[in-house]
């Protein structure tokens, strides 16, 4: 009988697990993440590492996960379209790519040149002595000194604000955080990469070729960007760079998988407060991806991941709020990285043939309509001459910048011949100024916005910066630990945990 009574128990529990799971979720705290790239992914992941298994999160995206990391394949082999290179002092980019045990793709060191309007200003050479050699003979010691000024006037600041983040600090602006890391990082803001470099003494020259390229190659901008993307963007071109093999947007995909994150393909089109005496929630309407239709879900907290644009893509309304959301939009750059399996036009670039043309080549002027040139190696480190047995000048598969989607004629000047043409459009970061708004991540109370930090640099370890910065936030205000919001007040050594 006894044994009945127990099996009958049984059947009754599983039948129904579902309304405890439903109490359960209730019961939990409710975050809503719109955008599944690198900011979405690696705020879902520390918010699971702050707030364990109290909270359900869902993550909101239109398209795939990754976000401005993606492939692109040319002729069955694939190849980083969007944010392809990492820093060797990118530390929570490293920490990822180790923990979960992806191998690092080595950027090769090739040969590069400078390419001004009068043709080719110089160019290095396979002899690493030779190559110095040249280099300080154009711009003296200038060559050295830059190495001495990223280190002393930005990496060595820069870095603190990893113990910062460790000690669970928050900062609500992105003015805030850059403080935090050094009072004259904020005056970056406030001043052209070119007066800075200027300041520091360095060359015409060098501002006018090295730094440009380097810009320009970057984010398709020029020296007038304010100071502290300026010194990130030198940062872009030193030894080391390094992408995960197999392609950076695994990283993204593996930290939404840590997170236990609900993925919603959808894109959200309303943030709707929802306000009941001294209670905050919100309302977020979305539109499937798969049928186009809507649906709505409430949640506690609201976190923002995706960059807020003048165009339609990621237009959010905010409704019900007693002030405008977002307080202004920032303009986005335009680039368009142009991929082309086919023979380069050497003499376009300033070269005579295949034996004497470079990896790569950065533009120095803004007349001129391409912004750099690379030729390629695919996410798994080879280069596409060689699949085939017998490959020839048509299998080389190069990536142009351009700032503008060129012409028919314009794509003739740069490639003899072509088997493939691929266009990337990318809305890929602000335009950088002096002085230009940096925005807060507190939007409303539990409502943040991670990408606010875009307005001091865009890469994929400020992203992640920006969302450990929101993901401590939340966890600050929910608790009430104030003590840890706009505060410097590190007590210990950094922690090393592990999800």
């Amino acid at each position: 009988m006894w044994r009945s009574i127990v099996y009958i128990l049984l059947i009754f529990s599983m039948a129904y697990p579902s309304i405890q799971d439903e109490e359960d979720d209730h019961e939990a705290t409710r975050i809503g993440i719109i955008g599944g790239g690198i900011s979405g992914t690696s705020t879902a992941y520390y918010l699971r590492k702050l707030f364990g298994d109290g909270i359900k999160i869902d993550l909101f995206e239109s398209e795939r996960v990754g976000g401005r990391l993606a492939n692109i394949n040319i002729d069955g082999v694939e190849y980083e379209a969007g944010g392809s290179i990492i820093h060797p002092k990118n530390k929570y980019m490293v920490e990822f790519a180790k923990q979960f045990g992806y191998e690092q793709r080595t950027s090769t060191d090739g040969r590069m040149a400078l390419y001004g309007n009068s043709g080719v200003l110089i160019e290095s050479c396979s002899w690493n002595l030779v190559t110095m050699a040249k280099f300080l003979w154009r711009y003296g010691f200038d060559v050295l000194n830059i190495e001495t000024f990223l280190k002393e006037t930005f990496f060595d600041k820069f870095d603190r604000i990893y113990n910062l983040q460790d000690e669970g600090l928050a900062f609500t602006t992105v003015e805030e955080l850059l403080r935090a890391m050094d009072e004259s990082f904020v005056n970056f803001t406030r001043i052209t990469l070119q007066t800075l470099l200027e300041e520091k003494g360095f060359s015409e020259r060098f501002i006018n070729e090295i730094a440009m390229g380097a810009l320009r190659t970057n984010y398709g901008q020029t020296t007038n960007v304010h100071a502290f993307v300026g010194a990130v963007s030198l940062a872009g071109v030193e030894k080391g760079l390094w992408a995960v093999k197999g392609g950076n947007y695994q990283i993204p995909e593996r930290l939404w998988k840590k997170s236990k994150a609900t993925l919603i393909n959808a894109e959200v089109t309303q943030v709707i407060l929802q306000k009941d005496s001294s209670d905050v929630s919100y309302e977020l309407n979305y539109k499937n991806t798969a049928d186009g239709k809507t649906n709505s879900r409430e949640y506690d907290i609201v976190i923002v991941a995706a960059p807020f644009r003048n165009s339609e893509k990621n237009k959010i309304e905010f409704v019900d709020f007693p002030t405008e959301i977002p307080s202004s939009v920032t303009d986005f750059h335009r680039t368009i990285a142009l991929f082309v399996q086919g023979t380069p036009n050497y003499t376009t670039y300033g070269f005579n043939s295949a034996a004497d043309f470079p990896e790569s080549i950065l533009t120095t002027n803004e007349s001129i309509f391409w912004n750099s040139y690379g030729k390629q190696s695919s996410v798994s480190g080879k280069k596409h001459l060689e699949k085939n047995k017998d490959p020839t000048e048509d299998d080389i598969v190069s990536k142009i910048f351009l700032n503008k989607v060129p012409t028919e004629k314009q794509v003739q000047l740069l490639f003899q011949t072509r088997k493939e043409l691929r266009l990337v459009d990318w809305l890929a970061y602000p335009e950088y100024k002096p002085n230009m708004e940096l925005p807060a991540f507190v939007l409303y109370d539990q409502l943040y916005y991670v990408n606010a930090i875009e307005s001091a640099a865009s890469a994929m370890e400020m992203d992640v910066i920006g969302a450990r910065n929101v993901a401590n936030l939340a966890y600050n205000h929910w608790n009430n630990i104030f003590d840890k919001v706009d505060e410097i007040n590190i007590k210990s050594e950094p922690k090393k945990e592990e999800l």
